[in-house]
């Protein structure tokens, strides 16, 4: 099995991870619907751009969440619209 290992370098400091950075931070272009599980309800909401919490919603792939390239996919997967 091949590993992918990244390396960023910010300030001098380099960082290492083993997850690639466009599963998390970037969408692929095209694919900007944040899929968030959220904390204190487990439920699964996506959040279109233009959405009063799009910005300040991460995405982190290791608990699950995701990117959707449209809304109909993100349905198909199971995921609702966020309430705001």
């Amino acid at each position: 099995m091949k590993t992918l290992i990244q390396i960023v370098v910010i300030g001098g400091i380099a960082l290492f991870s083993n997850r690639l950075l466009s599963q998390s931070l970037i969408p692929t272009p095209g694919c900007n619907i944040k899929g968030n599980i959220s904390w204190n309800k487990k439920a699964k909401l996506y959040h279109l751009p233009g959405m009063k919490d799009y910005e300040i919603t991460k995405i982190d792939p290791g608990k699950g969440e995701r990117w959707f390239c449209t809304e109909s996919e993100a349905i198909a997967s199971g995921w609702k619209k966020a309430p705001r």
